[in-house]
């Protein structure tokens, strides 16, 4: 499979594609950042630390729920209403091949009951990509309500922003996800995700972004994420939930407005952004494959790399490796004609 000529885009806006592809790139690095073992040298962050930091990569989910909701709606504007059960059935078939795989991979089969089945590994806890499936699933039958609802309020998006931060400072900050089957269901309930597929839809139809931030602003805003678990010490069962995650999500996705297209991007780089953000479904569904495979082989025998830097630069090898990966087995399974397993 070849990545299509960039000339052909070079009109083309990379401000959606750039922001998915440091959003897939993000969401391997919460996965795999520990696949290649290190031992911290003096001079080296320690795993807990580590930890912390890949909570400024939060945002990553919430932009991708703004974005898939963005071009639901461009979909639904230039076609017409109709095309979510379509979008639903599609998306059913990766989600039960690969569940079937990870459940046949990881599945305790001597301790197994048919509540276990379901309740573990098919409603998001199956594996570490599977619960993005569950919440899309959710928003493609309630798209059609939500945009109604969406429609109704353009008018009020300062009014949105405020609630909504309100709305994750309550539920994060009340303990709301200590509540019996409240904590269970986590955040994969649709409702938790509705403000970023509001803006989303509406931003569809006109620039909800009545500011802007200088470049360097919008790279550091993920740290807002840090100062807020280190200062106000949120309950972390359920991080995308922050007020701060939500703030650097707007932060991030007002960079949408930009005029950046893909004629300003040197082509080796607008090529690797194209491809990236051509494959992040199959990238979401893949890397946990990578990570089982490679961590097993690496736990045999039994290596631990240390090296001034280690603590930066294998997490950072780790990442790429898995996504060079996934990509390179993407096209496999595309050339042998099962593209619908993994595509967008």
């Amino acid at each position: 499979m070849t990545i299509p000529v960039l000339k052909d885009l070079s009109q083309r806006s990379a401000s959606a594609d750039i922001l998915k592809t440091i959003s897939i790139i993000a969401v391997v690095f919460i996965h795999g950042s520990h696949l290649f073992p290190f031992t911290p040298s003096n001079l080296d962050f320690d795993r807990a630390h580590l930890d912390f930091l890949k909570n400024a990569f939060r945002f990553c989910v919430p932009v991708f729920i703004f974005i898939w909701a963005y071009f639901m709606e461009k979909t639904t504007i230039k076609k017409g209403a109709g095309n979510s059960l379509a979008r639903f059935y599609k998306l059913l078939i990766p989600f039960i091949f690969w569940s079937s795989v990870y459940f046949l991979l990881i599945a305790n089969f001597k301790q197994l009951s048919v509540g276990a089945i379901i309740s573990k590994h098919w409603t998001g806890y199956g594996w570490s990509g599977q619960y993005y499936f569950i919440i899309l699933f959710q928003l493609l039958l309630l798209f059609s309500t939500i945009r109604w609802i969406a429609l109704r309020f353009e008018r009020f998006v300062p009014i949105i922003y405020i609630l909504s931060i309100l709305f994750y400072g309550f539920i994060t900050y009340s303990h709301w996800f200590q509540i019996g089957i409240i904590g269970k269901l986590s955040y994969r309930p649709f409702f938790y995700w509705m403000p970023y597929v509001i803006l989303g839809v509406l931003y569809a139809h006109k620039n909800i972004f009545r500011f802007s931030f200088p470049a360097v602003a919008v790279i550091i805003s993920p740290l807002l994420i840090l100062i807020e678990i280190y200062w106000l010490h949120p309950p972390l069962e359920n991080i995308y939930m922050l007020p701060s995650v939500f703030i650097t999500s707007l932060v991030l996705l007002s960079s949408m407005q930009s005029k950046l297209t893909y004629g300003n991007i040197p082509p080796y780089l607008g090529k690797s952004i194209q491809a990236l953000a051509n494959y992040t479904l199959g990238i979401f569904c893949i890397n946990p494959l990578i990570i089982i495979i490679v961590s097993s082989l690496v736990r045999r025998t039994g290596f631990s790399i240390e090296f001034p830097g280690g603590s930066i630069l294998l997490p950072l090898i780790s990442t790429i490796f898995i996504c060079s990966a996934c990509i390179l087995l993407i096209n496999f399974i595309k050339r042998i004609r099962l593209g619908i397993l993994v595509a967008n």
